[in-house]
């Protein structure tokens, strides 16, 4: 036993002093901003359509820019959606870990087309009123699981308070900005926030044309926030699923539709 006791102890030394098989590659030099070679620059004075280019050797990365966009090329050419100063960013994949670089650039005019923020604004001003044409109406019921599985049209015979009201959506002074203009004039400003990634909408400071539906629930429209449905140059249609917040009380979808003025 004592003999045995001694092999294992000269075994476990033997072992400890041999050198480790694998041998562990450790990372690269980190890359600083300023050896990232990228340019940045309008396709024309002023213009929305930017032309990114990566030129640093053996370096991959991506590009990120105003609106959730984001590009994978080494050299592309994106679309900034509004007028005013953005900021796009490249972010390097490099042997010493992930570097940032960013570039600030001023757009004037929008001649490129972007997604969402053409349709929903025109590229510059555009406003929007309920669509009493749409074949389940302009402001009804509709599944919570379903937002096409249309439930009850409550305005069939009696317009809503608000039909006479239109939503403004405008670029002006490089701000997104949204109106409600009320049929007696009355106006109530805010801003909204688009997101295409997500398909939705935000209406902040303001609100869309009965928002305040007796049949929905006010915990999910005081949100502000609207799933896009539809968003064509002639069709807006906006959905909440009233049931998010509170499932017992509320277990149906509503619906919003809209068409250019």
């Amino acid at each position: 036993m004592k003999n045995l006791i001694i092999y294992f102890i000269a075994a476990v030394m033997f072992l400890s002093a041999c050198d480790p098989i694998e041998k562990r590659e450790e990372l690269g030099a980190r890359l600083s901003p300023s050896e990232l070679n990228i340019t940045v620059q309008s396709s024309s004075q002023g213009s929305n359509g930017i032309i990114v280019s990566n030129n640093t050797p053996g370096v991959s990365g991506t590009w990120f820019y105003t609106g959730g966009g984001y590009s994978f090329k080494q050299k592309d050419t994106i679309a900034l959606p509004y007028p005013g100063e953005h900021t796009i960013i490249f972010r390097a994949t490099t042997d010493g870990g992930i570097v940032e670089k960013s570039v600030k650039v001023q757009v004037a005019k929008l001649d490129y087309y972007v997604p969402g923020y053409s349709e929903l604004t025109n590229g510059d001003t555009k406003t929007w009123v309920y669509d009493d044409a749409y074949e389940n109406g302009y402001c009804y019921m509709t599944a919570n699981y379903d937002w096409e599985e249309f439930w009850w049209n409550p305005y069939e015979d009696d317009p809503t308070p608000d039909f006479g009201a239109k939503m403004k959506f405008d670029l002006e002074g490089g701000s997104l900005n949204y109106t409600l203009i009320e049929a007696d004039g009355t106006e109530t400003k805010g801003s909204f926030v688009l997101n295409m990634n997500d398909m939705t909408l935000q209406i902040i400071d303001s609100h869309i044309p009965d928002q305040n539906e007796e049949n929905c629930d006010p915990d999910v429209t005081a949100t502000g926030i609207y799933e896009i449905k539809i968003l064509e140059d002639g069709q807006l249609l906006l959905w909440q699923d009233q049931s998010a917040l509170n499932p017992d009380d509320y277990d149906y979808g509503w619906a919003w539709v809209f068409k250019p003025e």
